[in-house]
C-alpha cells in the first residue's frame, strides 16, 4: 500500500500514517524521533502536503550539515551591512518559509546560542534578521527531527529543556526497518524497479533465499541502506536471472539481534551500536574516503567527522 508516496504494510508504519492524518489540519509542532535513514523527512513532507499549508513552502534544513558559523545566517538572514561581507540583504530560510512548514533535521546539533534564538522565534512567532531591530511576523509550522534521545541530551546539558518541550508537543516515533520487516519486499521491489528504469535494465526478481537473508538483516542504515543496496544490485546485475544470495554483500548476513541480546542493551545503546557498525562498513566500502562516505550516507562531511570522533573511528582497523 502506498500513502502520501510512502510504501507501507507494517502496523507500526500504518499507525504513523494515521497520526499524519490526524494532525495534518492542525498547526501542532511535531517532533519526529527515529534512527538515521528511517524516512523522517518523508513523513515531514507528508504532514506538509496534507495540511492547509500545502500551497506554501516546505523548507528542509539539515542542522548537522551546515557549518555552525553559517547556520545563523541560513536561518535568520541578514540586512545589508550587518557584518563584513554583507553587501546585500539575504532572506533567511525561516522568513522564506513564511506561511508554510520548516523541517529542522538533526536538531540536536544546534549550538546553545542558536537554540536560544530558535526558542525565541517559536515563542514570539517572529524572526529578526541579523543586524535588524525590526521583527518580521512569522507563521510557520515547525517539524523537528532527531536521531538521538533529545531528553537524554537535555539531562546531559546539551539541549535546552525549554526548547525541548516547545518542540515535543506531538512526538512521532518512526520504527527502524528491522521492526517493520513486512515492508522490506515492497520497498525492495520499488527501489529495484526505480533503478532498473534509471540504468535501462530488466531485473527478473529475487530468489526466496536472498529475500530471507534480507528479512533477517539488522539494517543499521534502515531504508537508506536498503535503497543503496538496491542500486548496487541493479548496477552489478548483468544476466537474465534472479538476484541470488551470492549477489548480496557480506554486510547483509548480519542478522537482527535476539531477544536475549535486547534484554541487556537498551534502545539508545542498541542504536549507537548499529550506527557505529554502519559507519564502519561504509568507511570500509569507500576505502575510508570520508568525503565519499559522507555522500553515500547522505550526511555532511563535518557530521561524519563528529560521528567518527564519537565512536573512536579515527583510523583504518
Amino acid at each position: 500500500m502506498r500513502r502520501f508516496g510512502i510504501i507501507v504494510k507494517s502496523p507500526k508504519m500504518e499507525r504513523v500514517l494515521r497520526l499524519v492524518d490526524a494532525i495534518s489540519k492542525t498547526p501542532t509542532t511535531v517532533l519526529l524521533i527515529g534512527e538515521t535513514g528511517t524516512g523522517k523527512e518523508l513523513i515531514a513532507q507528508a504532514i506538509h502536503k496534507t495540511s492547509n499549508r500545502a500551497d506554501k513552502p516546505f523548507v528542509a534544513i539539515n542542522c548537522g550539515a551546515i557549518p555552525h558559523d553559517l547556520m545563523e545566517r541560513e536561518l535568520f538572514g541578514n540586512v545589508k551591512g550587518a557584518f563584513t561581507g554583507a553587501y546585500q540583504k539575504a532572506i533567511g530560510k525561516l522568513e522564506y518559509a513564511n506561511g508554510g512548514t520548516v523541517f529542522l533535521d538533526e536538531i540536536s546539533t544546534l549550538t546553545p546560542q542558536l537554540q536560544v534564538k530558535l526558542l525565541r522565534v517559536i515563542q514570539e512567532k517572529s524572526v529578526e534578521p541579523i543586524g535588524s531591530l525590526i521583527p518580521i511576523e512569522l507563521d510557520v509550522r515547525f517539524i523537528a527531527a532527531a536521531n538521538v534521545n533529545l531528553y537524554e541530551e537535555v539531562k546531559k546539558g546539551n539541549f535546552r529543556e525549554d526548547l525541548y518541550y516547545r518542540l515535543n508537543v506531538l512526538p512521532i516515533e518512526l520504527p527502524p526497518l528491522r521492526e517493520r520487516t513486512e515492508d522490506i519486499p515492497l520497498l525492495l521491489q520499488h527501489f529495484i524497479e526505480e533503478y532498473a528504469h534509471k540504468y535501462n535494465k530488466k531485473i527478473v526478481s529475487i530468489t526466496d533465499e536472498a529475500m530471507n537473508v534480507l528479512m533477517t538483516h539488522s539494517w543499521p542504515g534502515n531504508i537508506r541502506e536498503l535503497q543503496n543496496l538496491s542500486e548496487v544490485l541493479v548496477v552489478l546485475w548483468n544476466e537474465n536471472r534472479k538476484i541470488d544470495v551470492n549477489d548480496l554483500p557480506k554486510s547483509c548476513f548480519q542478522k537482527a539481534p535476539t531477544a536475549d541480546y535486547l534484554d541487556y542493551l537498551d534502545y539508545n545503546d542498541a542504536m549507537r551500536s548499529f550506527e557505529k557498525e554502519f559507519i564502519r562498513n561504509i568507511l570500509s566500502e569507500t576505502g575510508w574516503n570520508k568525503t565519499e562516505a559522507a555522500k553515500k550516507m547522505g550526511i555532511h562531511r563535518n557530521t561524519l567527522l563528529l560521528k567518527m570522533k564519537e565512536f573512536e573511528l579515527n583510523s583504518r582497523p
